[in-house]
């Protein structure tokens, strides 16, 4: 995929308007840009944001990425072409939030279609999984396991996809996943895509110190940062360990 590793992104959710997407660009973004861009940090933003982003960012190595794009196949009224992402410049797209499995109600079998929407329009799948219990780990390996076999199933051969395993119940909890626990998923992630060309991101409340400690016991690509990339103090933090173990 020509991504160093590791390497890290995050999603604003709909936390923002345009004008506090600029005062967070400005003064919590741009002022990590070089290191940021030193690990393919990419921000995914509402629709509407992704023109207003991608001009405030223009010449900084960050990158934009979109939050959801239309299913391969589907023409509706309403829904975001994963064609036109690429045409404005798009380079990520993620799919399969637990935001939208939850309130949508989206399955694998329609994040597949998105996926394969998305990467015949030359644009990264950013496609996640994860158990919403806190279940033991051989389950939660067994659930997400079989989560992304058919979440991947329609795939154009070679297109590179990011897997992230972000279990529902360590969104915006204080504890993210235990290292073990997770290198458990890792593994399973990984049987299941030996034919891919995927790298594998974790998230869910991730902190200063969170990669160093899944790499203790995993061999993770890298982390996707949610509250960690509002809050200068420790988006310097995450940068700076993630740098460090490249």
């Amino acid at each position: 995929m020509g991504l160093p590793s590791p390497f890290t992104c995050t999603n604003t959710k709909v936390e923002y308007n345009r004008e506090q997407l600029f005062d967070w660009l400005d003064h919590v973004v741009l002022p990590h840009a070089a290191d940021l861009a030193r690990l393919s940090f990419f921000a995914c933003v509402p629709h509407p944001l992704l023109i207003p982003l991608m001009e405030h960012l223009r010449g900084s190595g960050v990158a934009a990425g979109a939050q959801d794009c239309a299913a391969s196949g589907d023409e509706v009224t309403g829904e975001v072409d994963a064609d036109l992402l690429a045409e404005l410049g798009c380079r990520h797209v993620m799919l399969g939030h637990a935001d939208r499995r939850r309130v949508f109600g989206e399955d694998d079998v329609l994040v597949a279609r998105k996926a394969e929407a998305a990467a015949r329009a030359g644009i990264t799948p950013l496609v996640c999984v994860g158990e919403e219990d806190h279940l033991p780990a051989e389950a939660a390996s067994r659930h997400v396991a079989a989560q992304v076999r058919t979440a991947t199933s329609r795939l154009p051969h070679g297109r590179p996809v990011v897997i992230l395993y972000e279990p529902n119940w360590a969104i915006g909890a204080r504890q993210g996943a235990d290292p073990h626990h997770a290198a458990t998923i890792l593994r399973a992630l990984r049987a299941a895509t030996t034919d891919l060309d995927v790298r594998f991101l974790y998230g869910g409340a991730v902190i200063p110190g969170t990669y160093t400690a899944l790499r203790s016991a995993g061999d993770w690509d890298g982390v996707a940062i949610g509250r960690a990339a509002r809050d200068p103090g420790m988006l310097a933090e995450v940068t700076a360990e993630l740098l460090a173990r490249g």
